[in-house]
């Protein structure tokens, strides 16, 4: 089956798995989740954004994702489920997207602005076990704790795209992402060392993290040693999390690897069929998707490089 044919296929099976509600679920026969929900409409409005089946499927989705959004604003896990918040800035994009339930949007960026993660001094960290500047505030997984990469990321795209991103907050969560790189490049879930000994970068946070950056400012030493890590690993990554978010963050500084196309379609067809093929399709539908970097704020060209272990042409 030819790469295009695995992608309608793929797109075909999201749109089934849709609940008669609007949203989706992470697993077949479970309640809808504000996570897959949103990134499922993202990614069929990236695949198709002139309209038909995929906006429509969008737009129910916006809706569902407006039912579980709380009095402050923010929006939870799923509907029994209403807290934490850290899945606001996927309700929020896609209803930027959409275009849809501006009230909603504005409490959503409301929350996400006011929402801090816990900072430490260096008086609360005598040791040092955090190998990362403790004190710049981004946001967390889980009100009143640390503040932790992806969260931060996701909220500096989501507020970016909603007209926030010079706002201080914004910024500063932008001075978390560079701050959180490990030594040897790339990014972690959050740390880059504890009690002194550097940890690993992972794909999907090290691709969220070249996204958040991107087009705010000139491509760095730290851009490259990621897109160098990315380059690296994805050739042998089926992970749909970690293959999405690493070539959407290398789509969007340009940098589309050879082969990646194959690498999809492989991971597309062993997510079919499975209980949990809709939050796989979804990651791995969006990273290919022609419109996905402009859902994220984040448009731009792309360029071919080789097989993604050497240098760029």
């Amino acid at each position: 089956m030819s790469g295009d044919n695995v992608t309608e296929a793929a797109r075909d099976e999201l749109l089934a798995l849709q609940g008669r509600d609007g949203g989706w679920a992470y697993r077949i026969g479970s309640a809808p989740s504000t996570e897959p929900t949103a990134l499922a409409g993202l990614a069929l409005l990236a695949l198709r954004p002139d309209g038909g089946p995929e906006a429509a499927a969008a737009r129910s989705a916006a809706d569902w994702l407006a039912t579980v959004q709380r009095r402050d604003g923010s929006v939870g896990v799923s509907a029994s489920v209403p807290e934490p918040g850290w899945a606001t800035p996927y309700a929020l994009l896609l209803w930027t997207a959409t275009e849809s339930h501006e009230a909603r949007r504005r409490d959503a960026a409301r929350w996400l602005l006011a929402c801090k993660g816990r900072t430490l001094s260096r008086e609360d960290d005598p040791n040092r076990v955090a190998g990362h500047d403790t004190t710049i505030v981004g946001w967390p997984w889980v009100a009143d704790t640390h503040s932790w990469l992806e969260p931060t990321a996701t909220a500096v795209l989501a507020l970016g795209r909603s007209g926030f991103a010079g706002h201080a907050r914004v910024q500063e969560g932008l001075r978390l992402v560079r701050d959180r790189e490990v030594d040897s490049g790339g990014w972690n879930y959050g740390n880059k060392a504890v009690f002194g000994r550097g940890l690993r970068a992972q794909p999907g946070p090290t691709g969220l993290a070249l996204l958040a950056l991107a087009g705010t400012g000139p491509r760095t030493d730290a851009v490259d040693r990621a897109v160098r890590y990315l380059r690296s690993v994805l050739p042998d990554t089926r992970a749909s999390a970690s293959l999405g978010w690493g070539l959407l963050g290398l789509r969007a500084w340009g940098e589309t690897p050879e082969g990646s196309r194959d690498w999809v379609a492989e991971a597309l067809m062993a997510a079919s069929g499975r209980p949990d093929a809709a939050v796989k399709l979804t990651h791995l539908l969006l990273c290919g998707a022609p419109g996905a970097l402009d859902l994220f704020g984040r448009g731009g060209g792309t360029r071919t490089v080789d097989s993604g272990r050497g240098d760029s042409r």
